[in-house]
């Protein structure tokens, strides 16, 4: 039989349980906080890089490119290092509206593929802007990326174009906001302008599956290629991609029932699938160092990094 010091004491234990549970509750609350704060500060950060022009220190990759003779497109000349920048901070602009889009699903604890399938979309744009400016190879070389880039991003406007019935969406040549990078223009006169360029230089036009290429491009194969990897680029991006496709492995089929079981996905378990986030942002922002000399957004990635990985902040 069960006396009354043994219920006082199984009611002592039960109580002391569900007072653990709830501190854990509200510190698990804190630390999503914290981390969701920190994404934010990351997506600031890159909105500013993606928005001014950079400088570079002597030496650098990027004062190469500020002497390199400018780049002749049809009727218009740009600077090589204003190429670069400008395909670069396409990509750094969607990283950093996807990183808010990572806060808020953080924060809502609501689904699990959602943040996964941003957190690809963060690594893959973090990818590309890491390609165009690559300071371990030519000047000639990162402009036919940038330019790769940029004939992919004409023909993605000219597929919609039809898609939406062949409206013409360029601006004509009497209007006073045009853009020299290719907003606001004739896409397929930018285009053929961009291939007599590359011909003109020796350089090779190939046919990619969508749009011509002066290089060949994959996230494929950069996760594979580029420098300063740390070792987890293939499964940030193979990961998330599985995924968000559905073909998950048994294990993750499991994680993702439980979150609809609870009806919610905690924020470990979303950081747990969601690595491209912090992998993205760390492989950019070492390239960019390296490109102009100068770190960026050091203290807000060391801070984003340790919540990150830790959970806490804390040392």
């Amino acid at each position: 039989m069960t006396g009354e010091g043994d219920t006082t004491r199984d009611e002592a234990w039960a109580l002391d349980m569900l007072a653990q549970i709830r501190r854990g509750a509200q510190e698990a609350k804190v630390r999503r906080d914290m981390l969701a704060a920190a994404v934010d500060e990351m997506a600031d950060g890159f909105t500013h890089l993606g928005l001014k022009p950079w400088k570079g220190g002597p030496g650098s990759p990027l004062r190469q490119d500020m002497k390199a003779p400018p780049v002749l497109l049809g009727d218009r000349t740009e600077p090589v290092a204003e190429v670069l920048r400008y395909e670069a901070q396409v990509n750094i602009r969607s990283a950093a509206d996807q990183l808010r889009g990572f806060a808020v699903l953080l924060r809502a604890e609501a689904s699990l593929m959602g943040p996964v399938s941003v957190a690809r979309g963060i690594f893959e744009a973090c990818l590309w802007a890491t390609a165009v400016i690559d300071p371990t190879i030519s000047t000639d070389e990162r402009l036919r990326r940038a330019l790769t880039r940029r004939l992919a991003r004409l023909s993605a406007g000219i597929r919609l174009q039809d898609l939406l019935g062949g409206t013409d969406q360029f601006v004509a040549d009497d209007v006073d906001t045009d853009d020299p990078h290719g907003a606001n223009r004739d896409p397929a006169k930018d285009i053929e302008d961009i291939k007599a360029y590359a011909t003109d230089r020796g350089w090779k036009v190939g046919n990619g599956r969508r749009t011509p290429e002066l290089t060949r491009l994959s996230v494929d194969w950069l996760s594979e290629n580029l420098e300063r990897r740390i070792g987890i680029e293939k499964y940030a991006w193979t990961s998330g991609s599985s995924m968000a496709h559905g073909e998950h492995a048994a294990d993750t089929a499991l994680w993702v029932e439980m979150s609809q079981d609870i009806g919610t996905a905690p924020a470990w378990l979303i950081q747990h699938w969601s690595n491209g986030a912090w992998a993205g942002p760390r492989l950019f922002l070492a390239a960019l160092a390296d490109y102009t000399g100068k770190d960026h957004l050091r203290r807000e990635y060391q801070l984003f990094e340790k919540l990150f990985l830790n959970g806490t902040g804390q040392n």
